[in-house]
């Protein structure tokens, strides 16, 4: 297996290589980044080489992730979701699964809640939980999420974050709090949801925020702020047309930030996003509310997709940033694997 270093990697080509990674977690200063083939390939991004043999698992694995104890936690084909041990280096199984999940959360007392299309389900009780109620005028469901949910995320008072994207006609949140077993219906205020697909949650010491980008026709991307889930425009960018000095007769179309996902980085206290010119760091103490005032960290090579089922424009290519340290990250593409940043280049683990 090669690491590509992408500084020095011009991608040139439109097909998409078949053993491509496609998630992964950060456990004991190794990403492990799970394969197409349901395999599980393990970096140790300290010395920045491939470890081989590590995780040996024979049935097909297709969700990766970690408990509220950091421990690596993995969905297969056979119905199971197992926990990783570190000191026998094998896979317990903690729950079997009916409906499919998306993904899982776990609260902060470990309980594990799935993330299915026909509702949140409390794994332990064994109760599914669900809402019909869009706050998109134009999304209507019956019984189920017509469509599988872009993101999901559990915040630090245990409430589910649900967030949808549906291209031109906006995208859709739910907000599940697992104390009081209810939907809370959040104050949007001036964001206008029918505009803005959802791309991520994350959370500082004192907010969540949700990230949204959109290519079609145009671009468009913004991070909203939620205070006690009343939102408010974090950073807002839209395209616009701007005059050139002597030649006003000719404006300049200046394209605005197709923003995918985005984090918090506790170790500098900044906000980092990604978007078609990059990833971009901002100090969340000082005004980000234009682009400016934004750090742009790298600007990777990665290969874009063409064509989207409800929006002209191509796909968002980035769907996660994970912080490991002060200047280092880790990035899952939709074509070009996992990437990890060491603080000085991208490095793609293929």
């Amino acid at each position: 297996m090669k690491f590509i270093h992408l500084l020095l990697f011009l991608v040139i080509s439109f097909n998409i290589d078949a053993q491509i990674n496609t998630d992964f977690v950060v456990y004991n200063d190794q990403i492990w980044s799970l394969t197409k083939d349901g395999k599980i390939d393990v970096f140790d991004y300290k010395n920045e080489t491939k470890v081989e043999n590590l995780i040996s698992y024979s049935d097909t694995i297709y969700i990766i992730t970690k408990d509220k104890n950091n421990i690596p936690i993995i969905i297969d084909n056979k119905n199971a979701i197992k926990k990783y041990d570190n000191q026998t280096k094998s896979w317990s199984k903690i729950y079997n699964y009916i409906k499919k999940p998306l993904g899982v959360l776990f609260d902060k007392e470990n309980n594990c809640y799935s993330i299915t299309e026909k509702g949140i389900i409390n794994l332990k009780s064994g109760k599914t939980y669900f809402s019909n109620k869009s706050l998109n005028h134009q999304i209507h469901y019956n019984d189920n999420w017509s469509r599988r949910a872009l993101t999901f995320f559990m915040d630090k008072d245990d409430n589910i974050w649900i967030g949808f994207g549906y291209g031109e006609w906006g995208g859709d949140i739910f907000i599940f709090n697992t104390k009081s077993k209810k939907f809370i219906v959040p104050e949007l205020g001036k964001f206008e949801i029918e505009l803005y697909p959802v791309k991520s949650f994350f959370e500082d010491e004192n907010y969540v925020y949700l990230s949204s980008g959109l290519a079609h026709m145009s671009t468009s991307g913004c991070i909203v702020q939620f205070d006690k889930f009343h939102a408010s425009f974090f950073f807002k960018s839209e395209s616009e047309w701007q005059k050139v000095s002597g030649d006003e007769n000719k404006p300049k179309y200046i394209p605005a930030q197709y923003i995918g996902p985005a984090t918090f980085n506790k170790y500098n206290n900044s906000i980092y996003f990604y978007s078609q010119d990059g990833i971009f760091k901002g100090d969340v103490k000082k005004n980000l509310s234009e682009l400016k005032d934004w750090e742009n960290i790298i600007k990777p090579n990665l290969q874009w997709k063409v064509g989207q089922p409800d929006a002209v424009g191509s796909p968002m290519n980035v769907s996660r940033i994970t912080i490991i340290a002060n200047d280092k990250f880790v990035i899952q593409t939709q074509n070009n694997g996992v990437g990890y940043f060491n603080g000085k280049e991208l490095i793609l683990i293929n």
